[in-house]
């Protein structure tokens, strides 16, 4: 039985309000027994909480996306080493850097990226990492850390950045963006990439796969990411799902695995 982790969501927004108990159980029957929420900034810290706090196979991350930098300061460094101290964020993110949308000056943007490294490594906790246009700048920063417990989250890099990823101890995140027709650098990249230094995203309701682009992406489309990889490397889907959930209990520890098998025994009990 497929048994996989959906690791980078964003089904507490309110797009999901309507119909979130359809989008978990199509999510399940899938075989995507577990996710991960990405709580990107403050208004985020307390939906992603709530929503872990109700379903067992939900987990979270706590962060400042780099399109919000320019609310970073030493206030809210400190509320997030609170959310951070309560215990049940699995990883610091996303953070990064995004110099292909003018939010936020970039130098305010590494200043909140480098403070959130620090809170990640005070914290033990891995990093996801939100890259737009900004792939230099980004590793030069890593470079100072490394080796790095975390994800790129939506590669959409070549062949060489995802060898610099790999080589400063970075999981590759592979989502929809990889199956567009246009994607040949990102699908020659991940060809490359070994399986188990890949895991499986979504960031649902966004970058929806080629099947349903210009739709609502979800969980359950995780799948259409698998049969690409297994397409690229030439092998079954489960053994795609194999690596890349492996690889993801790597990154994100024992607490996810519980989530997977909460969300297993869920879809057992339906």
């Amino acid at each position: 039985m497929i048994s996989c982790v959906d690791t980078h969501c964003h089904i507490d927004l309110d797009v999901f309000d309507e119909d979130r108990g359809e989008v978990l159980t199509r999510m399940h029957a899938a075989g995507v027994h577990a996710a991960m929420l990405i709580g990107y900034n403050p208004e985020r810290w307390v939906t992603t909480s709530r929503l872990c706090n109700e379903m067992p196979f939900l987990r979270r991350s706590v962060g400042l996306h780099p399109n919000d930098a320019s609310l970073w300061s030493d206030v809210l460094r400190d509320q997030l080493h609170a959310e951070l101290s309560k215990g049940d964020a699995l990883a610091v993110g996303e953070i990064g850097l995004d110099y292909f949308r003018d939010h936020a000056a970039p130098e305010l943007q590494q200043a909140a990226f480098v403070g959130q490294i620090e809170l990640a490594r005070e914290f033990d906790l891995p990093i996801v990492i939100h890259q737009r246009s900004a792939e230099r700048d980004v590793l030069d920063i890593l470079s100072s850390y490394a080796p790095i417990r975390g994800i790129m989250h939506c590669f959409s890099g070549d062949a060489t950045f995802a060898h610099e990823c790999l080589r400063l101890g970075l999981e590759v995140g592979a989502g929809g963006v990889m199956t567009y027709p246009k994607s040949v650098d990102i699908r020659d990249a991940l060809r490359t990439t070994p399986l188990d230094r890949i895991v499986l995203e979504t960031d649902a309701p966004f970058l929806a796969p080629q099947a349903i682009r210009g739709k609502r992406n979800e969980p359950a489309r995780v799948l259409d990411v698998a049969v690409c990889l297994a397409d690229l490397h030439a092998c079954s889907v489960e053994d795609v799902v194999t690596a890349t959930t492996a690889s993801a209990m790597r990154v994100f520890g024992r607490r996810l695995e519980h989530a997977r098998r909460a969300g297993m025994r869920r879809v057992s009990c339906a």
